[in-house]
């Protein structure tokens, strides 16, 4: 046996090597830059959507961007009995984003969802698809790290005071571990699951535990949205995009039961340390 994951080395990756068991099968993962010091994984050097001939394996995770994943797996004729992947709830939360980047990045995500399970349904592959939230966690994090970098210049960091949009972050390694849970199941479990993290919270209270974290010292300044709007534009790139002002005051929150249900994950609150927010 043998599981092919593309992906191992971004922040999920790193999760979910720290996680393998001593009797899980074999990896073989697909990596521009391979590790050197890694003897749980056989690494092929290789890119998506073309990373060259592989292997073939009884189980294929894609950690990393769906779409390249879902083009190279509809032109190899690969057949494995269950595909694992990882999608977003951005197709729910940027569908209506004033920002055009972010809505083309939905029918992006949209149309390598179609692709991915038109080409598992075509071969009799069971594909689970996952959707996680804001994913944070290992130090890699680079959203909520941009509030954390602001707090840590300016000391006091503004809000608007309508930032009370529910939010679920979920750590990469509870990502790695849904990835994991859906690979080792004694039977496939097929379907599409939201993914979010355990707990949900307003904005201003998940960019308060960040600062807590990352920048100690630093507070929150609650403002009006029109003040807030003005600073930003002070700030020019630094700031956030006009996708994540719009949805500051919105709930992007998700049912967890389906995905708990079909995997039995454990719910982990969210609780920032100061390594999850390194000097950079």
């Amino acid at each position: 046996m043998q599981w092919l994951v593309f992906g191992l080395t971004g922040m999920v990756g790193e999760g979910l090597r720290a996680q393998l068991y001593p009797g899980d099968p074999p990896l073989l993962a697909v990596s521009r830059q391979p590790p050197a010091d890694e003897e749980r994984v056989r690494w092929h050097s290789g890119a998506l959507p073309a990373p060259g001939p592989l292997p073939a394996a009884d189980a294929i995770a894609s950690l990393g961007p769906l779409d390249a994943f879902a083009q190279w797996f509809e032109a190899s004729g690969a057949a494995p009995a269950r595909v694992v992947a990882l999608g977003s709830t951005s197709v729910h939360g940027k569908a209506g984003s004033p920002d055009p980047a972010e809505r083309e990045l939905v029918r992006t995500l949209e149309a390598a969802e179609r692709r991915l399970a038109a080409a598992c349904a075509a071969r009799g592959c069971a594909l689970t698809l996952l959707r996680p939230t804001l994913v944070w966690g290992r130090g890699r994090d680079r959203n909520l790290a941009r509030w954390v970098g602001l707090g840590r210049r300016l000391r006091w960091l503004p809000l608007p005071r309508t930032a009370r949009g529910l939010r679920q972050p979920i750590h990469a390694d509870d990502v790695a571990a849904a990835v994991l849970a859906a690979l080792r199941a004694p039977v496939p479990v097929p379907g599409l699951f939201d993914l979010p993290g355990g707990e949900a919270l307003a904005y201003d209270e998940m960019v308060a535990r960040c600062l807590r974290a990352g920048a100690p010292g630093a507070r929150l300044l609650r403002v009006p949205a029109p003040l807030f709007r003005a600073g930003l534009a002070l700030l020019g790139r630094r700031g956030p995009g006009p996708g994540v002002l719009a949805r500051l005051d919105q709930d992007l929150a998700y049912d967890r039961g389906p995905v708990q249900a079909a995997l039995g994950l454990p719910a982990r609150p969210f609780s920032p340390a100061p390594a999850d927010f390194p000097d950079r």
